[in-house]
């Protein structure tokens, strides 16, 4: 299993959910991972499992919401592996409210993070991918980028805003190798998305072609195709992972 050999990849939010299988599975396939999370317990954790599979990995301390957990964790990349291939926007929240009841303070949070983190990271992360010659973004947005949905406008916006950016850094860097994706993951069995209460989550479980919610390797498995070589001529793209929700 050797699709990542000799890359290296930050993976944001890889202490649980989408981010852990994400950061296992580039394990696996021959990446060097640097786990980033907020909680270092769960980061530590997921770097340890990493290592005891065979494959290099560090954690690196990362709130996205700002320049320094950014600048550090690229510069732990660089002085532990030599390089930078791959960024994988993944960390996110998720709050339930409408407009109305949706206070300033809420909004701003949800946007730090599921926009202004991804617009930091990338540019923390993409003068070190042009000196490499090049490199692989990956942006994990959702469904409700696409669609809307009852009381979740911030997140909705945020992941809409998401999709965006990433087309903007594909036309900004395409000629210097920094290919820029997105990935739109439907329900997925994650934290995340179990804080949201069943009555609301209930609807969802049949809501897609496939009746069933995604488990998180996955939606890992579109990311890790973008990430890889073989993607080579794709950049710009949003690709969707949901059972077929925005078909129906």
């Amino acid at each position: 299993m050797s699709r990542l050999q000799n890359k290296v990849a930050i993976i944001t939010g890889a202490g649980a959910g989408l981010g852990e299988a994400i950061a296992t599975l580039f394990g696996r396939e021959g990446a060097s991972v640097v786990v980033v999370d907020i909680n270092d317990a769960a980061g530590e954790e997921t770097a340890k499992r990493i290592r005891m599979e065979g494959a290099d990995a560090v954690f690196a301390h990362g709130d996205v919401r700002g320049t320094v957990d950014a600048e550090s964790a690229v510069a732990r990349a660089m002085d532990q592996f030599g390089r930078l291939d791959v960024l994988v926007n993944n960390a996110g929240v998720h709050i339930q409210k409408n407009v109305v009841d949706t206070t300033e303070d809420d909004w701003n949070y949800v946007f730090d993070v599921n926009l202004k983190g991804p617009f930091l990271w990338s540019k923390c992360a993409i003068p070190e991918m042009r000196k490499g010659g090049g490199g692989s973004i990956v942006c994990i947005s959702s469904v409700s980028g696409l669609v809307g949905n009852p009381d979740q406008p911030a997140y909705n916006a945020s992941k809409h805003g998401l999709i965006g950016l990433a087309r903007c850094m594909a036309i900004d860097h395409a000629a210097e190798g920094v290919r820029v994706n997105v990935v739109c993951p439907g329900s997925m069995n994650t934290p995340l998305t179990l804080t949201i209460p069943e009555e609301r989550l209930r609807p969802y479980r049949t809501a897609n072609l496939l009746r069933r919610f995604a488990e998180p390797v996955e939606v890992a498995q579109a990311v890790l195709f973008l990430a890889s070589d073989e993607a080579s001529y794709v950049t710009g793209s949003v690709v969707t992972v949901d059972g077929g929700y925005t078909t129906v």
